[in-house]
C-alpha cells in the first residue's frame, strides 16, 4: 500500500507497545484502514517499564509475536515475589515472604528492544510509523467530522486529515493534557501519592546464590519480579538481559528476522552470533516511597535516597554489596532518573474525534508491574470502540462513551489494588493477606480462560478483580486499612510504629476474608505448598 502522509484514517501519537499493539489489533480487524503512527523520537530509547505478566504477553501474542521470540531476547519472570523488609531484618532468607506464582511464563523486557521488536511487526502489517514527528495539539482541530493533526517534521509544518487520533503518548498525553482539548493531566485522587527513584546495575548479588532460604519457591527467586517492602514505600529488583550495545542496524536485522513469525528460532546465544549482537547481564533497581511517610525523593538526589535505603534496610544492603551502577549504559539515562507524585489521569480520555490509552489515559504506581498489562486492556477496548466507530461512521465523543466508563472501572480498581499494597507493608501478615486474596481473583479468573490463545474480552479483566464479588470486598478491606492506618497516626509517629499497631487491622483483615481465603485454599500454590513449614 502506497501511503499519503497528509491523509489517513487513524493517526496514532506514540510507538509505545499500547500505540502499536492497537495499531495491530485494528489492522487484523479492518486491513483496508491506513493507520500512521507518529513518533517523536528518531530512534527508540530506553524507557522504564520492564516487567511483564501474562495478560500483556498474551496480547503480543495474538498480534503475531510469538512466545519463542521472547524466550531468545529477555529475561524469564515467572511471578511476583514480596519480603516484609525493614530494619529489623538482617537477612532477606528469613525476613517473612509470599511469592505469587506466574499463571504461564512471562518476561522482563528491555524496552528499546521489545518496542523496535513491535516496530519490525508494524512494518510487516503495513502500519507506517513516521520518526521524529512531533504532534502540535494546539495548532491542531478535532471534531466529530474529521480531524486535522498538525505536527512538525524535520522542522516542517505537516498537516494530516484523519477520521480519529488517539493520544498513545504516555504520561505527556498530548492531547489530554491540553486544557482545550481533554481538560488536563491531574493527580488522582488517593489517600496518598507515591514517587520513584531507579538506575541500572551490574555485579548484583544473585538470589540464587543465597542457600538458606526458609520457604520453598517453585522458581529461582531471580526468576521473580521481587519486592522489598516496609513502611515507608518498597524496593524493586529485575534482571535484564541488555542488548543496549549491540549494533542498531544488527538489532533491527535480528528483530525483523523474530518478527516474520515464519523464520526457525534460536536459542539466545546462536541468535547473537548469527546477526552479530551483543548481551549481557544487568538489573534494574529503583525505590519507589509515599510522599506522606518520606519526602527524601521531592527533597533530595536519587543518589541520596539510595545512600540512605542502602544503609536503613540491612538486606537491601547486602544485596547490593560489590554492585556497580551503570553511569552510561543507556545514553538518554545516565545514571539515575526520578519520577514524581506521579499517579495522575486524563480528565477526560476521549472526544469528538479521539481518545488516549495507556499511561495517557492513567498512569498507577508501579507496584505489581500493573503499567503495560493494563495497558493492554485498555487498548483492546479502544479497539472495540475505534472499530465501532468505523462502521458506523460516527466519530463524536458519544461513541467512545462505553470505552470511557470500563476505563473509569479499570483504573478505580487498578487504584485500589495499589492502595492496598502499600498498605499492606505495615504488617507482614497484611502482606500475606492482601496477596492471597489477589491471587484467588487472579488465578481463578486465569484458569478459566488460560485455553484461549486468542486475547479476548475476558482477559481485560486484567487481575480477575473487576468481578461484582471481588470487587466490593476489595472495597471493604481497602477500607479497614485506611481506617486502622489513620487511627495508628493518630497516636503515633511513624518513627515509633512497631507490627503490634497493626494487629487489629490484620484481626479485621482476617475476619473480613478467613472463609474466603479457606474455600479457595487451592488456587494460592505457595501457601499450600509451604504450610507443614509455617507451622
Amino acid at each position: 500500500m502506497e501511503f499519503k502522509t497528509n491523509q489517513c484514517d487513524l493517526a496514532i501519537i506514540g510507538a509505545g507497545p499500547h500505540g502499536m499493539n492497537l495499531a495491530l489489533w485494528i489492522k487484523k480487524e479492518l486491513p483496508s484502514l491506513q493507520i500512521i503512527i507518529l513518533e517523536a523520537n528518531k530512534e527508540f530509547q530506553h524507557k522504564i517499564g520492564e516487567s511483564t505478566l501474562s495478560g500483556f504477553c498474551k496480547a503480543i501474542r495474538d498480534n503475531g509475536i510469538s512466545h519463542e521470540a521472547f524466550q531468545s531476547l529477555f529475561f524469564t519472570k515467572k511471578g511476583l515475589g514480596y519480603w516484609f523488609c525493614d530494619e529489623e531484618n538482617e537477612e532477606l532468607t528469613s525476613a517473612p515472604e509470599y511469592i505469587i506464582e506466574t499463571f504461564d511464563e512471562t518476561f522482563q523486557i528491555e524496552r528499546r528492544v521489545f518496542d523496535s521488536l513491535l516496530e519490525a511487526n508494524c512494518i510487516k502489517n503495513n502500519i507506517k510509523i513516521i520518526k521524529g514527528a512531533f504532534v502540535a495539539p494546539d495548532e491542531s482541530n478535532f471534531s466529530s467530522n474529521g480531524n486535522n493533526l498538525i505536527y512538525y517534521l524535520e522542522g516542517k509544518r505537516e498537516e494530516m486529515k484523519c477520521k480519529i487520533v488517539v493520544d498513545a503518548s504516555g504520561p505527556a498525553s498530548i492531547l489530554s493534557n491540553q486544557d482545550s482539548i481533554g481538560g488536563g493531566y491531574i493527580p488522582s485522587d488517593v489517600p496518598f501519592q507515591t514517587s520513584s527513584v531507579w538506575a541500572y546495575f551490574k555485579d548484583v548479588n544473585w538470589l540464587k546464590n543465597y542457600d538458606d532460604w526458609k520457604f520453598r519457591a517453585a522458581f529461582s527467586r531471580d526468576e521473580y519480579t521481587q519486592h522489598l517492602c516496609f513502611k515507608e514505600g518498597w524496593i524493586w529488583y529485575i534482571p535484564i538481559t541488555s542488548w543496549q550495545k549491540s549494533n542498531t542496524q544488527n538489532l533491527n536485522k535480528m528483530l525483523s528476522y523474530l518478527a516474520d513469525g515464519k523464520n526457525k528460532m534460536y536459542d539466545r546465544d546462536v541468535l547473537a552470533k548469527t546477526f552479530n549482537c551483543k548481551y549481557e547481564q544487568i538489573w534494574s533497581i529503583g525505590i519507589s516511597l509515599r510522599n506522606d511517610r518520606d519526602d527524601s525523593i521531592l527533597k533530595k538526589s536519587p543518589n541520596e535516597v539510595f545512600s540512605k535505603y542502602l544503609k536503613k534496610i540491612p538486606s537491601f544492603g547486602k544485596m547490593m554489596e560489590g554492585a556497580r551502577i551503570l553511569a552510561d549504559h543507556y545514553p538518554n539515562h545516565t545514571p539515575y532518573a526520578k519520577r514524581i507524585s506521579f499517579r495522575k489521569h486524563s480528565k477526560n480520555i476521549a472526544g469528538d474525534g479521539w481518545l488516549a490509552i495507556g499511561d495517557a489515559a492513567f498512569f498507577v504506581d508501579p507496584l505489581r508491574s500493573p503499567g503495560l498489562l493494563g495497558g493492554a486492556a485498555i487498548s483492546f477496548h479502544a479497539k472495540t470502540a475505534i472499530i465501532k466507530a468505523f462502521k458506523q461512521q460516527d466519530f463524536g465523543k458519544n461513541v467512545f462513551q462505553g470505552y470511557i466508563n470500563r476505563i473509569q472501572e479499570l483504573h478505580e480498581m487498578m487504584e485500589d489494588q495499589s492502595q492496598i499494597s502499600y498498605l499492606s507493608h505495615n504488617h507482614p501478615k497484611a502482606i500475606t493477606l492482601a496477596r492471597r486474596f489477589g491471587e484467588i481473583a487472579s488465578r481463578g479468573h486465569f484458569e478459566e480462560f488460560k485455553h484461549i490463545e486468542k486475547y479476548e474480552f475476558n482477559d481485560t479483566n486484567v487481575w480477575g478483580h473487576l468481578y461484582t464479588k471481588h470487587f466490593r470486598m476489595q472495597k471493604e478491606f481497602l477500607k479497614i486499612m485506611l481506617d486502622e492506618e489513620n487511627k495508628v497516626n493518630s497516636t503515633k509517629p511513624l518513627a515509633k510504629q512497631t507490627i503490634k499497631d497493626y494487629e487489629n487491622m490484620v484481626e479485621r483483615l482476617e475476619k473480613l476474608i478467613s472463609s474466603h481465603l479457606e474455600k479457595n485454599e487451592y488456587l494460592n500454590p505457595y501457601f499450600v505448598e509451604n504450610k507443614l513449614i509455617v507451622k
